[in-house]
């Protein structure tokens, strides 16, 4: 055979045994396996003396760093930067980045805990443990409402019996999770009392924790809607406002040690964002949840119980919706699972001019390429399409795919 030279694509997850393939010794692995990682770091608001040094120290390793090319004056002021090295090379940098001043310590800090934090912690919800990376989770809707934006809601005098039997349906057909709510999130829609949602969501839950053996995820923004649900033995609560409508929200969860969803929304309501409203999205979507979590953890809520999730839909319109998907594995880098839902969104309706009901190849596609950058959790409709691509998708990119359900 002939010498044959070839670029390779390997997955990060993939490179300890690829090098085992090649028969290289256990020690050369550890010295190398952090040389074929490369990390391109985007810092906010770096003090520009501080970046003048960041850059040299990066350099000597190796790596580089952008910057905007008016910093280089050593004014006072903050800037922009984006980083560029390898694991090796950050592993070098952060020491050295402790002991320099104009704030270089805490961008230390920083880049160890999105770099080279510990795994994700396993999460219970009822009896379940559900262990992060090995597969991707199913969220089943089932919608308690007249006015559902994709045309699903169960809602009336025969609505329990019809609720129970899908909900039954989409745990055959590989729902990891159930999760009803008796409110429309969709835009201009109107808030519904408490006696109302108590009077759509509470009977069917009472049926479905008895009947269903997978945990039931309660999608509210009340305070008395989740204690009571939780109480009747609903395993989490779905909180769209990210625990930002109410202070006893919080402390519920806390009670109850259950898992809750923290959503980015503007104010829990589907639909576009008003012009201009984001100064950077990613980054403002990003304070969010630092902030959301922070507050959570303060408040008493195990970080184990905090599920983030980026609000596909939710004051985003098309633009916005691309880039959050693009982006998960940013908001992986925070420590905790992620939940994404973009079935039949509006903003595949916009790629592909199609009412709801047809958009379940577009919301597979949404699926598959929000695995591929780490989610944990997908919240959709179609349940039995998407299970049978997710499993093909985990197959291929999860290199420790179990089905575990």
């Amino acid at each position: 055979m002939s010498l044959m030279v070839r670029i390779i694509s390997i997955d990060e997850n993939r490179i300890k045994k690829f090098l085992e393939d090649l028969d290289v010794h256990p020690v050369g692995i550890s010295i190398m396996k952090d040389k074929m990682v490369m990390r391109i770091i985007k810092v906010d608001e770096i003090d520009n003396r501080g970046a003048n040094i960041l850059k040299q120290e990066i350099l000597s390793l190796g790596g580089d760093c952008a910057l905007p090319h008016n910093t280089y004056n050593l004014s006072s002021g903050k800037s922009k930067c984006i980083i560029i090295g390898t694991l090796n090379q950050y592993k070098k940098l952060i020491p050295k980045l402790k002991l320099q001043p104009f704030g270089l310590k805490n961008l230390a800090e920083e880049l160890e805990n999105v770099l080279f934090s510990k795994k994700i912690e396993k999460t219970k919800i009822k009896d379940r443990i559900f262990e992060w990376g090995k597969k991707t989770y199913i969220m089943g809707i089932v919608n308690l409402t007249p006015d559902s934006f994709s045309g699903d809601g169960f809602y009336g005098e025969r609505s329990i019996d019809n609720a129970l039997n899908y909900a039954t349906l989409l745990v055959e057909w590989g729902a990891d999770i159930i999760d009803i709510g008796g409110e429309s999130t969709k835009p201009n829609s109107d808030e519904i009392t408490i006696e109302e949602e108590k009077k759509r969501v509470l009977p069917i839950l009472r049926r479905m924790v008895k009947e269903l053996d997978v945990p039931i995820s309660v999608d509210t923004t009340k305070p008395e809607i989740a204690e009571e649900a939780l109480n009747i033995g609903a395993g989490m609560i779905n909180d769209v406002w990210g625990l930002r409508k109410s202070e006893k929200m919080a402390e519920i969860i806390k009670k109850y040690n259950v898992p809750v969803v923290i959503m980015h929304s503007i104010d829990g309501k589907g639909g576009k964002s008003p012009e201009n409203y984001y100064k950077d999205l990613i980054s403002d979507v990003l304070e969010f949840f630092k902030e959301r979590a922070d507050y959570a953890q303060k408040i008493g809520i195990k970080k184990e119980n905090i599920i983030l999730d980026p609000g596909i839909g939710f004051g985003k319109g098309l633009k916005e919706n691309i880039e959050i998907i693009k982006n998960i594995n940013i908001f992986k880098s925070l420590g905790y699972p992620v939940l994404i839902g973009p079935s039949r969104k509006s903003f595949i309706g916009e790629i592909l001019d199609l009412p709801p009901i047809e958009r379940v190849e577009g919301t597979i596609s949404s699926v598959c390429a929000s695995i591929e950058r780490g989610v944990d959790i997908v919240r959709v409709h179609d349940v039995k399409e998407v299970k049978r691509g997710v499993i093909v998708y985990d197959k291929i990119v999860r290199e420790n795919y179990e089905d575990i359900s």
